[in-house]
């Protein structure tokens, strides 16, 4: 299970990378949360967090 979340990991770090594998990175980390259901709040705490400092200097 550990090399499974890994290489999901790995999969979900890479796609954001790069803008033909986007689509794989929000596979990943659907796949992620379904075998995690634990990752779902810190993924919408770093969600909120980013676009909290990303318009929070904007005005």
């Amino acid at each position: 299970m550990a090399s499974i979340t890994a290489a999901l990991i790995a999969t979900a770090v890479l796609g954001v990378c790069f803008a033909n594998t986007r689509i794989f990175s929000v596979a990943a980390v659907g796949i992620l949360t379904f075998v995690h259901p634990w990752l779902v709040v810190l993924i919408l705490a770093v969600t909120a967090a980013a676009f909290y400092f990303r318009f929070k200097n904007r005005k």
